[in-house]
């Protein structure tokens, strides 16, 4: 009879304390992080650093991660269904937070979780104009806007003419005002970054061009135009760039970059990290650390703290990291200032 006892408690026990974990799971934070892209790609890799220096103390979250991985399937009809999973995954799950990168992840999931009742949304990286997820009216989105450098961009183009009065084409870069030409994919990303480098105020650079182009014979014209007009390429991003005119076949960034830096007759610089990585010389580009880690201290305010979104100002980055690849900057003798090549280093983004 003793023995039966014992049992009884022990099964009681093992039933209250299945009870408290069951409890404890259901009622912890639950915060999604949605990428628009996949884990390989450096952007998404990096701001991944910054998410996680947020979250390592954050045990009593539930936490999930989903990628719609659109940067290697550009097709709508793949973004469609990718956002319909997606959607599915988040009306089933229910999360407190999203935290969303990038703007593709705003375009097929989030737009449709606006001024919801129970799920508040964190942007980060999104390029373009808030009214174009609706998120402009939202009383339950903040977030943090990606916008290039270009501050920091112009004042290292002027620096670089300063140190290369004869550059490539030999043409005296002290004489007439720097000019720059734009240069990108036709990605919603970069349509919203040819629309800032437009709207930007250059002077004393000047701006005499930019093109958005889907095919690579398309961007190979766009880089001899551009080496007959400018004295530096400029270029954002570029992996939604077909083998052919109307071909599902995309060519990779690395033999893309390589083959631009090797056709153009005029240096070209990246806005983002991963130029270096593909085979371009530098860039001056968004910090995406920042991107992760200030969006999720963001969503952490909402969560421990029970601030409204709408109570936490939508910010633009303020941060930019430099990029190099050695070799490259070595084979076109182009020289930087010392303290760029110590950035590059002190971010782990120096190529040798």
């Amino acid at each position: 009879m003793k023995k039966i006892y014992i049992n009884i408690l022990v099964i009681i026990f093992i039933v209250e304390v299945g009870v408290m974990l069951l409890y404890f799971n259901l009622t912890k934070p639950r915060l999604l992080i949605l990428h628009s892209y996949h884990t390989d790609y450096s952007w998404v890799r990096d701001m991944n650093v910054g998410i996680n220096r947020v979250l390592k103390k954050k045990s009593y979250y539930f936490i999930r991660w989903h990628y719609l991985d659109t940067k290697r399937h550009p097709w709508p009809e793949y973004k469609e269904n990718a956002g319909r999973l997606a959607r599915k995954m988040i009306d089933k799950w229910q999360p407190d937070v999203i935290v969303a990168a990038d703007d593709d992840a705003q375009a097929y999931v989030t737009k449709y979780y606006v001024n919801h009742p129970k799920i508040k949304i964190v942007f980060t990286g999104v390029n373009n104009d808030l009214k174009t997820y609706g998120f402009d009216k939202a009383k339950n989105v903040t977030g943090v806007l990606e916008r290039l450098p270009l501050v920091a961009l112009s004042d290292g183009l002027l620096t670089f003419s300063q140190r290369h009065k004869n550059m490539y084409s030999g043409k005296p870069m002290d004489d007439a005002p720097i000019r720059v030409f734009f240069i990108g994919d036709k990605s919603e990303t970069v349509v919203g970054d040819e629309h800032w480098i437009s709207s930007f105020n250059w002077s004393p650079i000047v701006l005499v061009g930019t093109r958005l182009v889907d095919s690579l014979p398309d961007w190979q014209n766009a880089v001899r135009e551009a080496s007959g007009l400018a004295d530096y390429i400029i270029t954002s991003n570029y992996r939604k760039v077909a083998r052919t005119q109307g071909s599902n076949e995309l060519v990779s960034p690395k033999e893309l970059i390589k083959a631009t830096v090797k056709a153009s007759t005029i240096p070209v610089l990246g806005t983002n990290a991963f130029f270096a990585e593909d085979g371009g010389m530098l860039a001056i580009a968004t910090s995406p650390f920042e991107q992760g880690e200030v969006a999720t201290k963001m969503a952490v305010d909402i969560i421990d703290k029970e601030k409204s979104p709408k109570d936490i100002p939508v910010i633009n980055s303020s941060q930019c990291v430099i990029a190099m690849n050695a070799t490259i900057l070595r084979e076109k003798e182009f020289d930087v200032p010392p303290v760029y090549e110590s950035s590059a280093m002190a971010n782990n983004l120096y190529i040798k």
